[in-house]
Formats: structure tokens, sequence, C-alpha cells
């Protein structure tokens, strides 16, 4: 019997497994896909998920985290990328820098009429980033608990009024310049899975996420899962990739029953489970019930797109020499962000061993698309990757004709298939005596426990990283 059985394809998941491991806790982790954050088609390596990797800076939450695993980062790591991404509007392009008064100068250039404005904003946001980030060290679920939380609550209280009040008045200097809005759109939309957050007293902390520090490693999250299976292997724990969810009962124990990749039937039980928000299977342990705890009824965490991404490998030489690893693209900024307004780009480096002019890059071109059937069907997502290509031009030209690989049947599976692993936007309302989004890790079962990036989006890409440490800690304090 183990101690704790984690079933999920998320790096959330992950990071529980490994966490509980390393305290010694005797674990399983299910991972039903098994494909981890790296996808590999024809000669070209792509990430599954082209959200900036935030949080992994030196005195950054994430980093402690792998700290505290002993996982150290790859040495390609410690060299951050300036800008740590870029937006790209009809007649603007702003560079994110790591460095306050370059980023400072950048909007100087790109919008002097709103220079003072935009000055005071950043004060003001690295201010509640700060406060922000020292409150989730000390309360790591965020949402106030206890009694003395919510003293230490109302302490912060005055900062988060501010704040808001601030950002009201901020967001009416925004209403004056199209373009200037649709640069703090397409910043939420490229650092947060939260559509509906920029009020929040947490957006700060994102939008500070080039000052804090953005990473980039080729393997990009696939380092991420790699290490982590190795960590919970090495302690012990047993990683089971591809392994279909058969049955759940539940009891002061749990069983489980699961299909291997032969086919053959696995059964095995565990203390506590943690499910990840993302797995399909989840909706099965509920039973008719429809929310799995209080807090998801008064606040559920609703999809309303998911990414699909067009995986593509170019000459290196088609692309503009000071284009960032990460860039929004917004093509009309009188449009909405998501009425296809919106593409997300990562590009890999390119080739070490090869001159520029016949190295090759991997570009991953994402779009978030409605929840909605009629939308995914093969026949949409084709017209849709046509599209997609199309709207590249205007922004890169002699791209289109410049692609050396394109597989949009496989790019439309994995945008189907891994759903488990890639996050979509949520919708996912704030409570009305606090400024966090962030929703509980507990179940109305005592011993099984959820994980993932929907439950704390406050924290953007740092929420996967949180989230799984947090679960893991929810089944520890279970067993004192």
């Amino acid at each position: 019997m183990y101690d704790l059985l984690v079933i999920g394809d998320d790096l959330a998941s992950h990071v529980s497994a490994a966490y509980a491991a390393q305290n010694g806790l005797k674990t399983l982790l299910i991972a039903e896909s098994g494909l981890g954050g790296l996808q590999v088609l024809g000669d070209f390596v792509f990430n599954l998920d082209a959200m900036p990797l935030s949080g992994l800076g030196m005195g950054q939450l994430g980093l402690s985290i792998l700290e505290q695993l002993e996982i150290p980062l790859p040495e390609e790591a410690s060299v951050v990328p300036d800008p740590a991404y870029q937006i790209l509007l009809p007649e603007h392009r702003i560079d994110f820098s790591g460095d306050l008064s370059l980023l400072q100068s950048e909007f100087a250039r790109e919008f002097p009429e709103f220079e003072t404005e935009i000055r005071a904003y950043f004060d003001m946001t690295i201010e509640a980033s700060s406060i922000f980030q020292n409150w989730m060290e000390h309360h790591p679920e965020i949402q106030p608990r206890t009694f003395k939380e919510y003293i230490d609550y109302l302490k912060i209280y005055p900062d988060i009024f501010k704040y808001k009040y601030s950002i009201i008045a901020f967001d009416k200097i925004l209403s004056q310049n199209a373009s200037l809005e649709k640069v703090w759109e397409a910043q939420q939309a490229l650092l947060s899975f939260n559509l509906h957050d920029m009020f929040s007293f947490a957006a700060a902390f994102q939008y500070c996420a080039p000052l804090r520090g953005v990473s980039y490693f080729p393997s990009g999250k696939q380092f991420l899962f790699n290490a982590l299976i190795e960590k919970l292997e090495s302690k012990e724990g047993l990683y089971l990739p591809r392994y279909g969810f058969e049955s759940l009962t539940h009891s002061k124990t749990i069983e489980l029953e699961l299909k291997a990749p032969d086919g053959k039937v696995l059964r095995t039980s565990g203390q506590n489970c943690i499910f990840s928000t993302k797995s399909g299977q989840l909706p099965r342990i509920l039973g008719q019930k429809k929310f799995i705890h209080l807090s998801d009824w008064f606040r559920p965490a609703k999809i309303l797109y998911y990414p699909f991404t067009l995986f593509l490998g170019v000459p290196a030489k088609c692309l503009p020499e000071q284009m960032a690893r990460h860039i929004a693209v917004v093509p009309d900024v009188s449009k909405d962000l998501y009425d296809n307004n919106l593409i997300i780009l990562e590009t890999s480096l390119p080739e070490k061993d090869k001159p520029l002019s016949v190295s090759t890059t991997s570009v991953s071109a994402t779009v978030y698309l409605p929840d909605d059937p009629q939308r995914w069907t093969t026949e949409a997502l084709h017209h849709e990757a046509q599209n997609l290509i199309d709207r590249l031009e205007f922004f890169l030209p002699f791209f289109k004709e410049n692609i050396l690989f394109s597989n949009i049947d496989h790019s439309i599976d994995i945008s189907i298939n891994y759903r488990g692993i890639i996050n979509p936007k949520y919708d996912v309302r704030n409570p009305f005596l606090t400024s966090f989004s962030a929703k509980s890790h507990k179940t109305r079962f005592p011993n099984i426990f959820l994980t993932g990036a929907s439950l704390l989006s406050d924290a953007g890409f740092d929420a996967e990283m949180i989230s799984g440490r947090n679960a893991a800690r929810q089944v520890m304090n279970q067993r004192r």
C-alpha cells in the first residue's frame, strides 16, 4: 500500500509526487499520457505550453521549491533572456526588459504621452508584488483560513485597498489609448491563467514577471518533468506513464484499478490521493455531484478558452534578430483579444553548431479558442491553422514561404488529447472578503486532495509549482 497516490499529467502533479516522496511518503504517480512538456516533431523540438517560466530566479518561490527538492537548474537557465518577452501591435513593439529603467524607457519611447502615469504604475506594482510574494511565502494557500491568518490579512489590507484604488485609476488611463490597453491585456494573456484578474492584488505579481525573472532553457518544462520523475524514483516512488484509470473505490483507504499500456489490469491502494484538476478522470470520483468542495459552488473555476497550438519549423534567418523567445501578437487593437485577435509565439534558439544562414528554429504559435465543440472539429481546426499562418505573415514577412516543417494533423491531436498538461484560460471570481482567487486543495473526502494551476490562478506559472507543493503538504499534515 502507498502513502499517496497522485493522478495527473500536469506539472503540479509531478511536483506533488516528488515533494511527498522527498519528505518520506511512499508515492505512486500515475500520468495518463506520460507525455511531459516536450514534443519532438520531425527534426524540431517544441514545448507544449508556451507560457514563460517565471518564479525560477533568485529569491523566487519556484526556485525555492526546487531547492527543497535538491533539484538544480541546468546551466543554460542561468542566462536570463532579455527582453523576457515582447508585445507586438500594428504600430508598436514593447520589449519587456528585466531592468526597470530600460522597461520604463521602452514605454516612454512608445507612449510618451503616458510616461508619468506608467512610471507611477510600475512603482505601485513593484511594491504590491513584493507584498504578495511575502504573503505567499508565509501563507502558501494564499486564502486566509484561520483566525490568525485573517489578522495577518488585515495588516496588508490597506496595501490591497491602495493597489485597487490605483489600478482603477490606471485602467481609466488605459481606456484612453487602445494600443496601450491591449499591451496590458496581452500581458495578462501571456502570464495568467485567469482572464479577469487585472484588479486582483495578485495581478501585480504577474505583471512584474520580467522584473522577477523569466527563465528560458531549450528543454523548457521537460527539464522540470524529468527532474521531478527522477527525484520521485530516487526516493523509491513509482512512476506509471500511459496507464489508464479504470475505477476508484473510496473508504478509509483508496483502491485503484488501472489499465497498463499492454491492456493488463493493475490494482493498487493508498491511504491518500491527489487528483489534478485537469485530469479527465476527476468527474468520475465526484459521482453525480458537480462540485467537489463548497467553495467550488460559490466560485467555480470555469474554463472559457483552450489553447490550440500550431507547431512549425523555419529557417532561423527568416525571423528578426531581436525577436524574443516569447511574444504576444495582437493584430487589431480595436477588437477583443479573444476574438481571433491574439497569437502567442514561442521560438527556440537557433542551432548552435550551424551558421545562421542554415540554422533552423522551432516556432509554436498558439491561439485560444472558445470551449465550443463546433470550434474544435478537425475541419474547423484546419481552417484555424491556415488562418493563423496567414495572420503571422503580416508581422513576419516571408514567414509563410519559408516554413520547413508543418504537421497540422499532429498539432490538432496534441491540442485536443493533452489538455491534462496544457493550461486553459479560466474565469475564477475573487471571494467577497479578499482579493485572492485561490481555491482550496481539500475536497469533501478527508483523504482526497486537489492540485493544479486553476487553484492558484493568481500566481501565473508559479501556480503549478506552488499548488503541487501545497497539495503534498496537505497530505503530510493529514498524516501527523
